[in-house]
């Protein structure tokens, strides 16, 4: 069965799967959302699936399929790879996007066949299009992306027929480029069960002035903002500690006092423990897993403007939103080393309640529920 494209849609307004006055959906239910998908063939056309985004396949029982199952020969790795997997793409009625780099395949895919797009937004390419800083994976795409925008732009409102937001933030750009009529989303990404299980045995040490950061070693991370930030940390608070986790961090950040690298750990419980803040420093994140395992393990989060789950740390307290800045971070992370313990307690425990909710069961089924009412929005 494939849907029927009206191009005149309304916009709708971004409807989220979280508590809150924008949660609600005209897919209310499970069994009103398998009405809507029962007659439905879906894909999910992956790069590099973060394990959030697989159970967001297996909830709407979407079949994986790799955006570069065939070799373009002497071509690999580029637009002419696209478009030769783009032209074999299954014709399927549904096809999840995950991420801005398959794009290019499934709006081949959509000129081909019946499939309607949806675009699973939850990187960093729509953020950046038109920026002087847009990266794509190959020189042709830099190009495009940095100084082709209305063409992007042209292109996301013919092919891009709904989108799956991670986050509100990620709606609100991914609106700007694909336009007003295309329906909007937002369904957030879960913690891992095996990790949220063990997050939940985790203490935190809130009369300490320690807080941690965890991540891959990505500019956009912010992890040298939070850095930088650290030497007027320690000017108000001479006792305060970083610890920096993650793969690759570069041992030099230890110049700087008060910071310690500790690379990959294998289990987050231990990175956590001893802390009382986790940070999120990033330049731009669409909803970064890691914000939320930290306050499973009932550590408030800081995070940026330009980080999705800035939503989640706002709900705890709006203090604990901050400029990306060096000087910003430095000013949020000592204004909550200022706060008392009772304080700290108080927010300790909000943010652990909300960390509990996204949990996997729930946010797959939620997901399930917005995709289903997303669909609908097609018709």
């Amino acid at each position: 069965m494939a849907i029927q494209r009206p191009r005149n849609r309304d916009k709708s307004t971004f409807g989220a799967s979280v508590e809150g006055p924008s949660s609600s959906t005209s897919v209310e239910s499970s069994e009103a959302a398998d009405e809507v998908l029962a007659d439905l063939d879906v894909a999910m056309l992956y790069f590099d699936p973060h394990p959030a985004h697989r159970g967001f396949a297996s909830a709407i029982g979407a079949d994986l399929v790799h955006y570069r199952e065939h070799s373009a020969g002497p071509f690999s790795g580029t637009i002419v790879e696209d478009v030769v997997n783009g032209l074999q793409l299954p014709d399927y009625d549904v096809c999840l996007v995950e991420g801005s780099v398959p794009l290019y395949a499934a709006l081949v895919g959509r000129a081909m066949t019946d499939t309607d797009v949806i675009y699973l937004c939850a990187d960093h390419g729509l953020y950046h299009v038109g920026q002087d800083d847009f990266r794509g994976s190959s020189a042709l795409k830099s190009l495009i992306g940095r100084f082709g925008v209305p063409a992007i732009k042209h292109a996301a409102n013919w092919g891009i027929d709904g989108v799956m937001a991670v986050s509100e933030f990620a709606a609100s750009f991914a609106s700007d480029i694909v336009g007003d009529e295309t329906p909007i989303r937002v369904a957030h990404p879960y913690v891992q069960p095996d990790v949220y299980d063990d997050l939940q045995t985790c203490e935190p040490v809130l009369d300490r002035n320690v807080a941690v950061a965890v991540g891959r070693d990505e500019r956009y991370k912010g992890f040298d903002m939070l850095v930088d930030a650290w030497t007027d940390v320690r000017a108000h608070h001479p006792d305060a500690e970083l610890h920096v986790v993650g793969s690759d961090q570069p041992r030099a950040y230890e110049a700087t006092d008060g910071v310690t690298v500790h690379g990959y750990v294998e289990d987050l419980t231990d990175a956590f423990a001893g802390a009382s803040l986790y940070v999120q420093p990033s330049r731009m994140d669409t909803f970064p897993v890691s914000t939320l395992e930290g306050m499973c393990a009932g550590l408030p989060p800081l995070v940026t403007t330009t980080t999705g789950t800035a939503s989640e740390a706002r709900a705890i307290d709006e203090s604990l939103v901050v400029d990306p800045t060096p000087d910003a971070l430095a000013a949020g992370v000592s204004r909550y080393f200022d706060r008392s313990d009772d304080e700290r307690r108080t927010y300790s425990a909000h943010a652990r309640r909300r960390g509990q909710t996204f949990d996997r069961v729930s946010r797959q089924a939620a997901f399930h529920r917005t995709f289903a009412d997303l669909v609908t929005a097609l018709d």
